[in-house]
């Protein structure tokens, strides 16, 4: 049985899908690197969508970086929010807007980066989705305690289903 999608949701559908493609990461205090990702967007029917992002390293497809989350309307009209548990020993909790089929999303006025006793020293992120047609774009922003918000990852991906 397919659920209806939750009424609440309306302006985020254009996220649903599976996207895979390609994307370059880069940091003040690393070599740059490539990598191959997918981003899996779904719902339940209920006012929210599950989030999942899997990347690989291009070339020997290592395994480098998981989230899981959620992504759900905020309380006033355009506003996003998005929740974010990551395998660095972070939680993200951002705020953003919704433009047609953009999203800004950021931590830095009410959102937190949360972190484990062992967990990476992000202090920041910021993020930027553009959806054309059935391509996704994005460029994501971080601060460490060491280092000022700074580009890390941009890719492209398509959409698949």
């Amino acid at each position: 049985m397919e659920l209806d999608v939750h009424p609440d949701l309306g302006a985020l559908t254009f996220l649903l899908g599976t996207w895979r493609g390609s994307g370059r990461g880069e940091y003040p205090t690393i070599d740059p690197f490539r990598y191959d990702e997918e981003v899996v967007v779904e719902h339940v029917g209920d006012p929210y969508l599950l989030f999942a992002q899997s990347s690989w390293l291009s070339g020997d497809h290592a395994p480098l970086h998981f989230e899981r989350g959620f992504l759900r309307p905020g309380t006033e009209p355009r506003e996003v929010e998005l929740c974010l548990a990551h395998p660095l020993g972070l939680t993200e909790i951002a705020h953003g807007t919704l433009e047609g089929t953009s999203i800004d999303l950021s931590t830095a006025s009410e959102g937190i980066v949360a972190r484990t006793r062992s967990g990476s020293a992000v202090t920041g992120l910021t993020r930027r989705y553009v959806v054309e047609n059935d391509v996704l774009t994005y460029q994501l922003f971080m601060a460490t305690e060491d280092t000022a918000i700074s580009l890390h990852l941009r890719g492209t991906l398509r959409r698949r289903s």
